[in-house]
C-alpha cells in the first residue's frame, strides 16, 4: 500500500467499549466523504483503502484492504498487527483467491495459541454444521519509505461466508444469507420488514417471500402457543442444524456468538425454506470470554444451557420432549466423535506443528518492534488448549452421563446482574497463588492486601485516602489501550472505592492497616465456607463479587452499518 493509503485506513472514532467514556472528539483532518467505510459494532469507522496483495507467486492489483473486527480492533490498538479484510475486486480488481473475492486474516492477538479458530471450526465441521475452513499464513507488510516486506507474524485465514460457501455447503447459493448484529432473539417486530433489516443484515434485498418467511420465524417463537410452536418450527428451522450448532458452541466455550447477539450467519435455504446456522469468529472460544465464568467455570459450561438467563428459542426447542431426547442422544453420540479427547488432541498436535515456527517468528517480530505482542487485558490468560481438552471432556462426559449440569453463566442484562467477581477471579489468582495449587490461601490473601498497602503512600499518621489508595491499586492494572478516550468507566477507581467503602470503618475516609487487613480476613473468612483455610476459583469469584459490585455501563452505541 502508499503511504497515503495506508495512513487513511487507520481506524477513526475513539469510542472504546459501549457505555465507556465520553463520545470522541471531531478528527482534526475532515475524512474523505468519498472513501468507502464500514462501522463495527462499537462505532469505530473503518474505512477502506487501496493496494496489492501477493499470495505466493500470484499478485493481485488494485485490492479492496481495510482493518477488521470489533472488539479486536481495541485488543490490538498497540499493535500495527491488526485483522485485515481483503477484497480482490472492491477497487477494480477482479481476483478470485480459492473461488472467493474475499480474505479474512485474522490476528489472533487475544490467543496466545493462534490455534483457537483452527480447532474451533473443525469442532463444527466435525459435528455436522457448515463452517468455514482455516489455513495458516504469514503476513507481510510493505508500504514505500516505510515499511518494505516486514513480518506482521502469524495469521489465520478464514473461509469468507459468501456465494461459494453456499453453494459448496448447501449445493445452492441463491438463498438470503444474513449477518445479524444485536440479535440474540427472534424479537417480533411487527410487519414490517424493514423493521426487521438493520438487525439481520442480509447480503442483499430479500424478497417479499423470503421477508415474510422471517417474520413468521420470528413471531412463531415469540407468540406462537406451544402447540403451534412445536407442530410449525421444523418448517421454519433446520432443528437438526440447530441442535449441531447448539453442542459446538457449547462444548467449544464460545461466548462471544450467537447468544451474545453476533458472529454468526442465517442463512434461508431456498431448497427448504427453512434457516440454518453457521458460526463465525472464534478466537473467543476454548474458554476465553472471561464474562461467561472463570476458567473452571468456562470449562465446565452447561451443554444445555450455555447462555445467561433465558433463550426463547432454545429454551422452546429443549422443553419439547422429542428434541430434548434428539439433543441428549445427539451428545452422547458426539462425546465419541467431534468431541472426543484422542481426536481433539490429534487436532490440535497438527495445528501446533503448523504454527510452531510461524509462531516463533512472529513473536520475535513483535519483540523487535518493542510490542506488547498480546491483547491489553486486566482478566488474565485463557487456559492452554490441553488443559482445555482435558477438562472439557471430562465435563462433557459428565453431563452427558446426568452426573453434572455444568456451569451456566449469570450477567450483563440477560439474567440477572453480572457477576464481576468471575472476571475478575482469573487473573487475581494467577497473581495471588504464590504455590500453585490453584486455590487462594487466606495467607495468600492477606499477602495481598499487605503488598497493596506496602505500595500505598501515606499521610502523616500512617493512613491512606482514597486517592493513595487508588494510584495503588492502579499500579496492579495494566494501562488502557491506546486511542482509549479519558473520563470513561477506570476499573481501578471502581476497585479501590469499593474497598474503601468495605474496609474503612469508621467512616473518615481514610484507611488504617488494621482496617484494611481486618477487612480483607473477615472477607476471606465469609467465604471460606468449609472452613478449610483456602478458597477454590469459585468461591473466590464469590467474594470478589461481594467485594466490587458490577458496575452500571451505559448504552452501546446506534447498530453498525456500511456507508459510503
Amino acid at each position: 500500500m502508499s503511504a497515503e493509503e495506508y495512513a487513511a485506513i487507520e481506524p477513526r472514532g475513539n469510542r472504546g467499549f459501549p457505555g465507556f467514556g465520553p463520545a470522541p472528539k471531531a478528527p482534526d483532518k475532515p475524512a474523505d466523504p468519498n472513501r468507502e467505510v464500514h462501522r463495527n459494532t462499537f462505532g469505530r469507522d473503518l474505512p477502506w483503502g487501496v493496494g496489492s496483495v501477493t499470495i505466493g507467486d500470484q499478485t493481485f492489483e488494485k485490492v479492496g484492504i481495510r482493518y477488521k473486527g470489533n472488539g479486536t480492533i481495541m485488543d490490538a490498538a498497540r499493535t500495527i498487527k491488526k485483522s485485515f479484510k481483503i477484497d480482490l475486486d472492491r477497487a477494480g480488481g477482479s481476483g478470485r483467491f480459492g473461488g472467493s473475492k474475499t480474505i479474512n486474516l485474522h490476528c489472533g492477538v487475544t490467543d496466545p495459541s493462534k490455534c483457537r479458530e483452527t480447532l474451533g471450526y473443525e469442532i463444527y465441521r466435525a459435528a455436522g454444521v457448515p463452517a468455514p475452513r482455516t489455513t495458516f499464513a504469514e503476513v507481510r507488510l510493505t508500504v514505500p519509505g516505510k515499511r518494505d516486506k516486514e513480518l506482521l507474524g502469524v495469521y489465520t485465514l478464514v473461509e469468507e461466508v459468501d456465494k461459494p460457501f453456499l453453494k459448496d455447503r448447501f449445493g445452492n447459493d441463491k438463498g438470503l444469507l444474513m449477518k445479524p448484529e444485536g440479535l440474540r432473539e427472534f424479537a417480533d417486530l411487527g410487519d414490517d420488514w424493514d423493521r426487521y433489516k438493520k438487525q439481520y443484515a442480509p447480503k442483499r434485498e430479500a424478497t417479499k417471500e423470503e421477508a415474510k418467511r422471517i417474520i413468521t420465524f420470528a413471531r412463531l417463537v415469540q407468540k406462537g402457543d406451544d402447540a403451534t410452536f412445536q407442530k410449525e418450527i421444523g418448517s421454519h428451522l433446520d432443528v437438526d442444524n440447530y441442535l449441531r450448532f447448539l453442542a459446538a458452541t457449547a462444548f467449544v466455550a464460545n461466548g462471544d456468538n450467537f447468544f451474545f447477539g453476533h458472529n454468526y450467519y442465517l442463512y434461508l435455504n431456498p431448497k427448504t425454506n427453512k434457516l440454518h446456522l453457521i458460526p463465525w469468529d472464534l478466537d473467543r472460544a476454548f474458554a476465553n470470554f472471561p464474562i461467561l465464568g472463570s476458567n473452571s467455570q468456562q470449562m465446565n459450561l452447561s451443554l444445555t444451557h450455555p447462555y445467561s438467563g433465558t433463550h426463547r428459542l432454545t429454551d422452546r426447542l429443549l422443553a419439547i420432549s422429542e428434541v430434548s431426547e434428539r439433543y441428549q442422544k445427539l451428545l452422547k453420540e458426539l462425546s465419541g466423535t467431534a468431541f472426543s479427547r484422542e481426536r481433539l488432541f490429534e487436532q490440535l498436535s497438527g495445528a501446533e506443528a503448523a504454527v510452531k515456527e510461524p509462531l516463533e517468528r512472529d513473536v520475535k517480530a513483535a519483540a523487535g518492534r518493542k510490542e506488547p505482542g498480546g491483547a491489553v487485558t486486566m482478566f488474565g490468560k485463557p487456559p492452554g488448549l490441553k488443559s482445555f481438552i482435558e477438562k472439557r471432556t471430562a465435563s462433557a462426559a459428565a453431563q452427558v452421563a446426568g452426573a453434572s449440569k455444568g456451569h451456566v453463566p449469570v450477567g450483563f442484562g440477560m439474567g440477572g446482574p453480572p457477576k464481576f467477581g468471575t472476571i475478575l477471579a482469573p487473573p487475581m489468582m494467577e497473581a495471588m497463588d504464590k504455590d500453585r495449587d490453584e486455590n487462594l490461601s487466606r495467607e495468600e490473601w492477606v499477602g495481598a492486601a499487605q503488598r497493596l498497602w506496602d505500595t500505598c503512600e501515606k499521610d502523616k499518621d500512617g493512613r491512606v485516602d482514597l486517592r493513595a489508595l487508588t494510584a495503588g491499586v492502579n499500579k496492579s492494572l495494566p494501562p488502557p489501550p491506546e486511542g482509549t478516550p479519558p473520563g470513561g468507566f477506570n476499573l481501578g477507581n471502581m476497585m479501590a472505592g469499593a474497598i474503601m467503602d468495605r474496609a474503612d470503618a469508621n467512616k473518615d475516609k481514610k484507611l488504617t492497616a488494621e482496617e484494611l487487613f481486618s477487612a480483607t480476613r473477615a472477607a476471606f473468612d465469609e467465604f471460606d465456607r468449609k472452613k478449610a483455610g483456602k478458597l477454590d476459583e469459585e468461591a473466590f469469584a464469590d467474594m470478589l463479587t461481594a467485594v466490587f459490585p458490577a458496575p452500571r455501563f451505559g448504552p452501546p452505541p446506534a447498530p453498525p452499518k456500511e456507508k459510503k
